[in-house]
C-alpha cells in the first residue's frame, strides 16, 4: 500500500510540474514578446523570468541531476530568475522554504510562551485603480500604522515581539486587490479579540491618511469597518499556510488547478492565474496576458515576505534571498548526465522540461537519452512536413 501511495503522490507530482513549466512557458512568450516590442534585439533581455530554465550559463552544458533521498530529478547550469512573483517553478521552490522559515517561527513563539496573532489587513479598490499608485498608498498606509507614539504605546501593550507580513496580490472584477496577512507574536495573556478594536481604528485613520479610504463615502466606511481587519489569536502554521493558499500566493499549485475556473475569477487571481487563462489568441486571453505584463512590472524589486528587524535572528532563521532559495540544492544527488547545445536546442523547441526530468526519474539517463532521440525524429519529421508543404 504505501507503495502504491507513493506511486500517486509522484505521479500527483509530475502533473503539477508539467503545469508549471507550461505556465512559464506562456510568461516567456509574453515577455519576450514585449521585449521585442521595446526594441531589444533579444527579447528575453527584458524581464529575467524569460531565461529562467531556459538559458544555460556561458559555456557550461545542462546537466540533469537526481537527488538520492527523493528520488526528483532536477536540472542543473541554466538560469534560475528566482522571482517569486512572475515565476511559477521559482515560486514553488521558494515558496515551500517560506514554509517552513514560517513554520519554525510559530514553533519558536509557542515554545517562548508567546502568542502567534494572524492579522489580515485590507482596504476597498476598484476596477479603475492603477496598480502602482495603489502599491504606493498601501506602503504609505502600512507606516502611517506603525508610525508615533500610540503605535508604541499599542506595542508596549501587547508586548509585540516582531512581526512577519506577507505582500499579497490577486485580480478580480473589482481590479487589483492588495492586501497583507501579518504574524504578530505577542504577550501569550493577550486577548487577540480585544486587539481588534484598536488595530482596526488605525488601519482607517492609515488609510484615509493615505487616499485609500473616503471618510464621506458612508458606505464605504461601514463596509471597511466590517471587512478591513481580521484577527485570529494562537494560530498554527496550519492557519496561517492555509490563510497564503486561499489567497493564491503560496498556494502555486491550488493556483494552477484553478486559475482559469470560474470559481478561480470569481475569488481573483493570481499571476499564475492570470498566466493560466493568458495562453491562446481569444481576447480574453490576451487580457490575461497584459495584466500579467503589468503585475510583474508592479512588482519587480518588492518582496513578498517581511521580517521585522532581529526576528530572523531570534528564531534561527538564516536570512536568505529568494534568488538564493531557488537555486538552493539540500539534499545529495546523483549526475546523471550532461545536454549538449544541440539536443537543449531541441528540448526547448519542444518543450519537454517536465517530460525529460519524468524520464530522469523513472529511467535514469538512459531513458533521458531514448526521449531526446525520440523528440529529434519528430522535429525533424515536423520540419520535413513543412518543407514538403511549402
Amino acid at each position: 500500500m504505501d507503495s502504491e501511495k507513493k506511486a500517486l503522490a509522484f505521479k500527483a507530482v509530475r502533473a503539477v510540474r508539467v503545469q508549471r513549466y507550461a505556465l512559464l512557458s506562456t510568461a516567456r512568450k509574453l515577455i519576450s514578446a514585449a521585449g521585442r516590442a521595446s526594441g531589444l534585439k533579444y527579447g528575453h533581455d527584458f524581464h529575467r523570468t524569460a531565461k529562467c530554465k531556459y538559458i544555460r550559463h556561458g559555456g557550461t552544458s545542462v546537466e540533469v541531476h537526481k537527488d538520492k533521498e527523493h528520488g526528483k530529478a532536477f536540472f542543473a547550469n541554466l538560469v534560475t530568475c528566482g522571482s517569486v512573483w512572475s515565476c511559477p517553478v521559482c515560486a514553488a521552490k521558494i515558496q515551500e522554504r517560506r514554509r517552513e522559515e514560517i513554520a519554525q517561527a510559530i514553533d519558536w513563539a509557542y515554545v517562548n510562551n508567546f502568542q502567534p496573532v494572524m492579522v489580515t489587513l485590507t482596504f476597498p479598490h476598484r476596477a479603475w485603480n492603477k496598480l502602482r499608485p495603489l502599491l504606493d498608498q498601501q506602503a504609505k498606509a502600512l507606516q502611517r500604522l506603525r508610525a508615533g507614539q500610540p503605535w508604541e504605546k499599542f506595542k508596549t501593550s501587547v508586548d509585540l515581539q516582531g512581526l512577519i507580513r506577507s505582500l499579497e496580490l490577486t485580480h478580480g472584477d473589482n481590479g487589483w486587490h492588495p492586501h497583507t496577512h501579518e504574524l504578530w507574536f505577542v504577550r501569550s495573556s493577550v486577548d487577540a479579540a480585544l486587539m481588534l478594536p484598536e488595530i482596526l481604528k488605525r488601519w482607517q485613520s492609515a488609510c484615509i491618511r493615505a487616499g485609500l479610504l473616503d471618510k464621506n463615502n458612508q458606505a464605504q466606511m461601514a463596509a471597511f469597518q466590517v471587512h478591513a481587519v481580521d484577527v485570529k489569536g494562537w494560530c498554527s502554521a496550519s492557519d496561517y499556510l492555509a490563510k497564503q493558499d486561499d489567497s493564491r500566493n503560496w498556494g502555486v499549485d491550488r493556483e494552477i488547478a484553478k486559475g482559469s475556473t470560474k470559481a478561480g475569477r470569481a475569488k481573483g487571481r493570481h499571476a499564475f492565474g492570470l498566466l493560466a487563462d493568458a495562453s491562446g489568441t481569444t481576447a480574453a486571453a490576451k487580457r490575461a496576458g497584459r495584466l500579467y505584463m503589468v503585475y510583474i512590472a508592479a512588482m519587480r524589486g518588492k518582496r513578498q515576505l517581511f521580517w521585522s528587524r532581529g526576528l530572523k535572528e531570534r528564531v534561527q532563521v538564516e536570512d536568505l534571498t529568494d534568488e538564493t532559495l531557488a537555486v538552493e540544492s539540500r539534499e545529495e544527488a546523483d549526475f546523471l548526465g550532461s545536454i549538449d547545445d544541440s539536443d537543449w536546442h531541441t528540448v526547448r523547441t519542444t518543450g519537454a522540461w517536465a517530460p525529460l526530468l519524468d524520464a530522469a526519474e523513472v529511467g535514469g539517463w538512459p531513458a533521458v537519452q531514448a526521449l531526446i532521440d525520440r523528440l529529434t525524429l519528430d522535429e525533424i519529421s515536423r520540419l520535413e512536413g513543412l518543407l514538403s508543404t511549402a
